[in-house]
């Protein structure tokens, strides 16, 4: 769908921020050949002092690979996927809409299915959380606890992004709807009852023991 979008004939910038010669990286070749390096800087720019909507639109499908494949050092994915609500893609052309929603949908369900992952769970949520769509689906595919990663993703994020009623992770914006919703899914149930369902059908000792890890640490209401 992006592939539509014109490419910029240039990319200014703050003076003070962006030199000059900057944006010649970015537009010299295909936006798929973009180096993570030199992305970097203007994912961290991007709608504040560098560049407008238009072009952040046409860079888009290379900021979302890299921010999946973690490939920043700077920004963060939170800070990347938090741009699409700075830039209002709410309100951008349905099929855009649409081909943002499975990206968000298939970077979930690909973390999930993998433990160790880069980035991690806590962090792929949070991000998904930053564009400001219902997380219910993307709670509820966690809910099914499907793989042993997926089951080790929730004892991880239980444990090191969960203190009593708030989620750790500083990117989470703890005024927003996300941040309540993810804590009711944690201490008012749902996630208890995917446990138990998940204990009911499990017979592997090591996976047994995650899901009893998980179970005495979630929050209870």
């Amino acid at each position: 769908m992006f592939g539509a979008v014109a490419r910029p004939a240039s990319v200014p910038g703050c003076p003070h921020c962006v030199e000059p010669g900057e944006q010649a990286c970015l537009l010299s070749g295909p936006v798929s050949a973009i180096e993570a390096g030199s992305l970097a800087r203007y994912a961290a720019k991007a709608l504040t002092t560098w560049g407008d909507v238009p072009a952040f639109r046409y860079f888009l499908p290379r900021l979302l690979e890299c921010a999946a494949a973690d490939a920043f050092s700077y920004p963060d994915p939170e800070i990347v996927l938090g741009k699409l609500t700075v830039a209002g893609w709410h309100g951008w052309p349905g099929g855009e809409r649409a081909a943002v929603t499975a990206f968000l949908h298939a970077w979930w369900l690909d973390t999930l299915r993998r433990h160790p992952s880069r980035p991690p769970a806590d962090t792929v949520l949070c991000a998904v959380a930053a564009t400001g769509v219902d997380l219910t689906p993307f709670l509820d595919a966690w809910a099914a606890l499907e793989s042993e990663a997926a089951i080790a993703h929730l004892r991880d994020f239980v444990t090191d992004g969960l203190s009593g009623r708030r989620l750790t992770n500083a990117f989470w914006d703890r005024g927003a709807p996300a941040h309540a919703q993810v804590l009711a899914w944690l201490g008012d149930g749902p996630a208890a009852r995917a446990v138990e369902a998940a204990f009911a059908r499990e017979s592997r000792e090591p996976v047994l023991g995650l899901l009893a890890d998980v179970h005495g640490r979630l929050p209870r209401s």
